[in-house]
């Protein structure tokens, strides 16, 4: 088993991509309020060292306080786009890895 709960060569091998993403992101979603406590903890320690000048957490960590959501809004990548990665995958993985 992986880290995930998925045994690792079904993770990347078997599930399609739009599933790894989605896996990907539930956890970014689970770790998204300890990264904003560590942004409000490094925060007070800049704040408590020197003068921020009048900046906010949000303005230190702008990635931190990003809605995700708008991430899923958008496609990178169509679908003739997977299935030539894929091919290019499955190439890859019958010669072995070898070039």
């Amino acid at each position: 088993m992986g880290e995930i709960g998925i045994p690792r060569r079904e993770f990347l091998y078997d599930i399609d991509f739009w599933e790894v993403d989605c896996i990907n992101k539930g956890y970014r979603k689970r770790l998204r309020l300890t990264n904003q406590l560590l942004a409000e903890c490094t925060f007070a320690t800049i704040f408590t060292m020197r003068d921020p000048k009048g900046k906010t957490v949000q303005d230190l960590f702008p990635h931190i306080f990003d809605d995700e959501d708008e991430d899923d809004a958008q496609d990178h990548l169509t679908e003739e786009d997977r299935k030539e990665l894929q091919q290019l995958i499955d190439n890859y993985n019958n010669k072995g890895g070898k070039e």
